[in-house]
């Protein structure tokens, strides 16, 4: 059986004054070896790629080092760094993916890209719990850092059989303000941040988390069921295209 087709978002880079498309390797490998499907980088400035978004079975939305630019959500100022061509292609590929009930998964950035695009905002947070340890190794930063509620009744709550709570990771500087129409709210931490969302009105899949689930995606018990259900809805969406 062939392997559903996902587009997965890429970011702009600039290295040695030369543009650069640029993903961190380890999406692609979560999608590859857990969701278990074949991955289609979409360039930063490819909002016209929304256009041919029927060929593909999932759309994914990763993190990156830079935040969605304030005026997107109507504010007047907001951390940057900043990428305008990758918010192009989130504000173009997501209302496409919704509108044709493609599977669609965020992450960090991600999240507070589908925020946006739902006319949601977004506001900056203090340092704490939500900021990495930039003097651990890697892999530490991306170790559980504090615990989620999971809502009662939500996409995340059933692909978890209901467990309630977990730990998770936590590598970020900003983090929903107003929730956007037509989304809702799937996971909590302690200090009310918003850690996940999903699209409603029977959206086949459209789930988005603020933590980095693809870091540990292969070893971790969460991590792994949130690949695996958007795999699943990735392969009914081919079986029925």
């Amino acid at each position: 059986m062939n392997r559903p087709l996902v587009a997965l978002a890429c970011s702009a880079e600039t290295w040695d004054d030369v543009r650069h498309d640029a993903v961190r390797h380890k999406y692609v490998a979560a999608l590859e070896e857990v969701a278990e499907c074949t991955v289609v980088l979409v360039p930063g400035d490819g909002h016209t790629f929304a256009d041919r978004l029927d060929r593909f079975d999932g759309l994914v939305l990763g993190g990156h080092e830079t935040n969605v630019a304030p005026e997107r959500y109507g504010a007047s100022d907001g951390p940057g760094p900043f990428d305008p061509d990758r918010d192009a292609l989130a504000l173009a590929l997501i209302p496409a993916a919704v509108e044709a009930a493609l599977p669609l998964f965020g992450i960090c950035r991600g999240l507070q890209e589908l925020n946006v695009v739902h006319g949601g905002t977004l506001r900056t947070l203090e340092s704490g719990t939500h900021r990495e340890d930039l003097s651990l190794p890697r892999d530490e930063q991306y170790l559980p850092a504090h615990e989620i509620r999971i809502v009662a009744g939500g996409t995340l709550d059933e692909l978890t059989d209901r467990i309630g709570s977990a730990r998770v990771n936590s590598l970020h500087g900003q983090a929903i303000d107003r929730l956007g129409a037509g989304l809702r709210i799937e996971a909590e931490a302690p200090d009310g941040v918003v850690e996940a969302v999903a699209v409603t009105d029977g959206h086949p899949f459209g789930l988005a988390v603020q933590w980095h689930p693809e870091w540990y995606a292969t070893t971790d018990g969460l991590s792994r069921r949130i690949f695996h259900a958007f795999g699943e809805a990735a392969r009914k969406h081919a079986a029925g295209r």
